[in-house]
């Protein structure tokens, strides 16, 4: 079979070979400005494919540090990285990956006081918070500031990624979650394998891709896309949730 494709020995090539991607839209990627809360375990793979994929600009808000149990999914980091911080072993791998793109580094917890520093210039947010309370501050202030939001999880064998997007009106993570949503403290820690985390790490990044290739449309909004245990159905599928009009956070506005 004769390969018809002739691809260069660049960084981007394979892609940039794709219609749907392309030359043009690798441009519009490397002016992209996207701020990810956290770097652990679904948000390793999520920050490995914007690096691979070429997303220019990248700021990384993780204050904690590398434990031994961290190391069953967080592919970002060693045995030898053990008692570092995670966002410092994160920005130097993934400047290794890429050195072409800007990774930047706050050590800090995003609260109340600090949360329009951080993010501000920042075009897109991936919400990484440690609680239902600290998951609703990053989306208000995504509503606040009109800025799109990509939130993925798993536990379990279980993940889900959704978006929100404030410029539409769509549904936001209190109307996802509206019994939970001011929740301020945390679960805790949960099981979960390097399965459940890589692949909803990956449905993020797609969110993320989607948006800044222009492919605003096939988002996941107004819906969230979910997979059950991995070990024992592998089931995806679709749960709709339209926005709740009588939203006590998106509400304010939304009007």
């Amino acid at each position: 079979m004769v390969n018809i494709f002739k691809f260069s020995d660049s960084r981007y090539s394979r892609q940039e070979a794709m219609p749907e991607w392309g030359v043009d839209k690798q441009s519009i990627l490397k002016t992209a400005r996207v701020a990810v809360i956290g770097a652990g375990g679904v948000k390793s793979t999520l920050l490995l494919s914007l690096v691979a994929g070429g997303i220019g600009t990248i700021k990384i808000i993780e204050y904690d540090r590398i434990e031994l149990s961290n190391l069953n999914r967080q592919l970002l980091f060693r045995t030898k990285d053990i008692g570092k911080f995670k966002g410092e072993v994160a920005v130097e791998t993934l400047t290794e990956l890429n050195p072409d793109i800007d990774i930047l580094l706050d050590l800090k917890e995003v609260n109340e006081e600090n949360i329009n520093d951080l993010l501000e210039g920042y075009d897109l947010i991936v919400e990484g918070g440690n609680s239902p309370f600290g998951r609703n501050l990053i989306n208000e202030y995504c509503l606040r500031m009109r800025k799109p939001m990509v939130h993925a999880s798993a536990q379990f064998s279980y993940g889900y990624v959704l978006s929100v997007l404030p410029h539409i009106q769509s549904a936001c993570f209190a109307c996802y979650f509206s019994n939970d949503y001011s929740r301020k403290n945390t679960t805790g820690a949960v099981p979960v394998n390097v399965l459940a985390t890589s692949i909803a790490g990956s449905l993020g990044a797609v969110e993320v891709f989607k948006w800044f290739l222009g492919y605003e449309e096939n988002m996941i909004y107004n819906k969230k896309l979910y997979f059950s245990s991995l070990l024992l159905s592998e089931n995806f599928d679709v749960e709709l949730n339209p926005r709740n009009l009588s939203c006590p956070v998106c509400s304010k506005y939304y009007e």
